[in-house]
């Protein structure tokens, strides 16, 4: 079950990072800030629960924190520069 739980928190945490304007003409909708969340919150949970633990599906506060943090790190990465951005 936690294994669905974390990548679910990484697309509410990608939501709520790419409400921002869209600087991109091209393909404006593509967004890879949600794979990069959903992907991110899956490493993190992994991590912050321990992968023995994991294999268990206990949602544990350590896997939530972690998928937290997994999805921050992974969207930041691939966040919209100002110098990526066509004029």
């Amino acid at each position: 079950m936690a294994y669905v739980i974390w990548p679910l928190i990484g697309l509410v945490i990608a939501m709520l990072l790419s409400t921002g304007p869209q600087r991109r003409i091209t393909r404006p909708n593509a967004n890879p800030a949600y794979l990069a969340g959903a992907f991110g919150a899956l490493i993190g949970g992994v991590i912050g629960d321990g992968l023995p633990h994991a294999l268990a599906g206990q949602l544990t506060v350590s896997s939530v924190i972690g998928a937290i943090v997994g999805a921050l790190i992974f969207c930041w990465a691939v966040r919209g520069r100002a110098s990526d951005a066509e004029p």
